[in-house]
């Protein structure tokens, strides 16, 4: 089983502009994500982009990148192109860790390929504790409601929060040849109504095994706001 982390990165953001490309500390987002993905166990990471300036940026610290189609609705369906570079067999596995998680712990892409050795499960993510109550009427927190570690639902705001609602983290393990059928099945009407490319699975009876991360912060850069908190997050670190 070769195990894969692909990372999807594109420069448009309507929050905050070319946000890949930010510094946080004295290295870009995008650096410090792809040095915390080849921490893992993974065989291969690799940079998933359209952009050419991120391209750039990848080469010159000594990122494996591949230039994509600038067409992708999600990022599942970018990493699926770059996966088809790799000669990937129905087993292996790949990961789509998202661009924007600079303080991504690699032990949690270990979780996730772990879940693996076990042959039933064809998809996994990631859940952390509720600790804000506020987050689960944030649209921009996204949730989802676990049974028997399987993920039931996944709401932003639009259902009543209850004891199985857990803060839902962008971050998605595959058999490739499960990621291979998911981009080739047509958009859902969840997918498209909740703006959530999992309801896609979910809505085509693909289980998704959910595990809970062991890291010890979770924040993913949206806004300015957001990205001054990590600088000062790396600079109380050091």
């Amino acid at each position: 089983m070769k195990k894969i982390v692909l990372i999807p990165s594109r420069l448009q953001s309507e929050r905050l502009p070319e946000k890949p490309l930010k510094l946080i500390g004295n290295k870009t987002m995008i650096n410090l994500v792809y040095e915390a993905a080849i921490k893992s166990v993974a065989d291969k990471t690799v940079i998933a982009t359209d952009s050419e300036l991120i391209f750039n940026e990848v080469v010159n610290f000594g990122g494996d990148v591949q230039m994509t189609n600038a067409d992708h609705t999600n990022g599942t369906e970018r990493i699926y192109e770059a996966s088809l570079n790799l000669g990937l067999n129905d087993n292996d596995v790949v990961i789509n860790l998202q661009g924007d998680e600079p303080f991504t712990d690699p032990n949690d892409i270990n979780q996730i390929f772990n879940l693996f050795q076990d042959d039933k499960v064809e998809m996994v993510s990631m859940f952390s504790e509720v600790n804000d109550k506020r987050d689960l009427v944030d649209p921009n927190k996204v949730k989802v409601v676990l049974q028997d570690s399987l993920a039931q639902n996944f709401y932003r705001n639009e259902i009543e929060p209850n004891k199985s609602s857990f803060i839902h983290l962008g971050i998605y393990g595959f058999k490739f040849s499960t990621l291979e059928t998911i981009v080739n099945l047509p958009r859902s009407e969840n997918e498209i109504k909740m703006r959530l490319e999992q309801m896609r699975a979910l809505d085509n009876d693909i289980p998704i095994h959910m595990i809970k991360s062991n890291a010890k912060m979770h924040l993913g850069i949206d806004t300015p706001a957001d990205l001054k908190l990590a600088n000062e997050l790396i600079k109380n670190a050091q």
